[in-house]
């Protein structure tokens, strides 16, 4: 292994620190991904690339090398200079799909298995070994839609209440008032702490199964944030908190902001805010979310968060634990509406009957929708609070810090802006659902602002098809 050649490649940069919309953002925020597995992605292609112009046989990249392949021939000039830096140009040679090629394409995947292991060990499996790197988490995907079943849970309780109430009629007319109602109430208290000790032990022990993999473990702190809260102006509130504790911001009267130090750092989200307010005279913090809301690098963490959310959700462990708290619910809200529909048909008093139906219909809809979010705002947070607090605050930055104690470091200043601001667009049961082709790098996106000319066309979509480079 030519060590140089490598530390050279490894010392590469594809990013400019003041892009707006550079590779890596761009890279990530097309095709949904986190922090973590984007570098990871990247890190991935340089050895690849390394591999080829090493080598005079031809190497095959995985599906999501390829992806970042793809997404870097787009950066003409930043591609060129990569390929430079190894003495010769790396031609991406795309599959036809002919039978005659599959040979050659498979024999060139196990080639570049055997380099790599020889020069860099073990391949990740999330990027080498799936066509979608959340399929590393493992999770069975069920057959039902718990975004559905949750949506049309009442409607179900009604419908299931008619064939319970045929059956249990005679049992329902034996019960007299107030016995019914006291047992009821407490029979629905019990199920309902019963089922929560439940639900947190099955949602605990699928988090346990997941936090091993590597996209989950490298969570970044912000990602954790917008999990706990499920809002974006918590990830800006705590971004704008430290402008001001480092003095490049300043508050003023009614609610406004001024950027007094336009000096650019480390951090490239307080980057982007400070970009945002030199855009702008002093504005309204209300007006600077929304505006900020908007950038790359904050939508990114968004979609990011959201998919890794709806993969979890559309799992069977997930799903079935779901079914399990609806059919709970659902059965013990028709053993009430059956009592309400005899009482009814018999001419009873069903006033205290419906007092007591109405706010466990909403308590019950209400329990369902946190349990959606339940192991994304809690059980996660939590279980990774106490790895980062065992860190020590040696090991921890602003951003973890924010992350551990919330609005506790915000400065008291700042805490009227945060409630004057408006809360973002997002329920905190709402979030978006991502098909898997969203997942798929676009050939034929635009350049935006790559600064690089977009001369070369990817003509088709490689995904699998893609058969690797050439050696020489």
């Amino acid at each position: 292994m030519d060590k140089t050649l490598w530390e050279k490649a490894l010392a590469f940069s594809f990013d400019n620190p003041n892009d707006e919309y550079g590779f890596s953002t761009r890279l990530a925020l097309e095709n949904h991904w986190t922090l973590y597995f984007t570098q990871s992605a990247i890190l991935e292609y340089k050895k690849f690339l390394f591999l080829a112009a090493t080598n005079n046989e031809m190497v095959s990249p995985s599906e999501i090398v390829d992806i970042v392949w793809h997404q870097h021939l787009i950066f003409t000039n930043s591609y060129s200079d990569f390929c430079s830096l190894f003495g010769k140009r790396i031609e991406h040679i795309p599959s036809t799909h002919n039978k005659s090629e599959f040979e050659k394409f498979q024999i060139a995947k196990e080639r570049t298995t055997t380099l790599y292991e020889l020069n860099f060990g073990a391949q990740p499996a999330e990027v080498w070994n799936y066509n979608n790197e959340f399929d590393s988490l493992q999770l069975e995907k069920s057959k039902f839609d718990v975004k559905k079943l949750r949506k049309n849970f009442f409607k179900y309780t009604l419908i299931a209440s008619i064939p319970v109430y045929l059956i249990i009629y005679s049992l329902l007319i034996k019960i007299q008032n107030p016995y019914f109602i006291i047992g009821y109430l407490l029979l629905y208290v019990a199920v309902f702490l019963v089922l929560k000790y439940y639900v947190r032990n099955k949602f605990s022990s699928l988090y346990a199964e997941l936090e091993s993999n590597a996209i989950v473990k490298n969570l970044t702190a912000f990602e954790l944030v917008y999990f706990r809260d499920n809002s974006l102006d918590a990830v800006i509130h705590g971004v704008m908190n430290k402008l001001i504790e480092r003095n490049k911001v300043k508050i003023l009267g009614n609610n406004r902001l001024e950027l007094i130090d336009e000096s650019l750092g480390y951090n490239p989200y307080e980057n982007c805010v400070i970009e945002v307010m030199k855009e702008f005279d002093p504005m309204p913090y209300k007006q600077l979310c929304w505006n900020v809301r908007q950038k790359p690098i904050f939508e990114q963490l968004q979609k990011a968060t959201y998919r890794i959310k709806d993969r979890i959700i559309a799992s069977k462990p997930f799903t079935n634990v779901m079914i399990v708290a609806m059919i709970s619910l659902g059965t013990l809200l028709t053993i009430g509406l059956s009592r309400l529909f005899s009482g009814f048909w018999r001419d009873k008093p069903i006033v205290f009957l419906v007092i007591a139906l109405v706010p466990l219909v909403f308590i019950t809809l209400y329990y369902l929708n946190q349990l959606l979010n339940l192991i994304f705002t809690d059980i996660i947070p939590s279980s990774t609070k106490e790895k980062v607090l065992s860190r020590g605050e040696s090991q921890r930055d602003w951003e973890w810090d924010y992350f551990l104690y919330g609005t506790a470091v915000l400065s008291t200043a700042f805490i009227p802006l945060i409630n004057y601001a408006s809360p973002s667009s997002l329920s905190s049961g709402d979030y978006f659902s991502f098909s898997s082709s969203d997942s798929s790098s676009s050939c034929g996106s635009s350049c935006g602002s790559s600064g690089s000319s977009c001369g070369s066309s990817c003509g088709s979509s490689c995904g699998s098809s893609c058969g690797g480079c050439g050696g020489d």
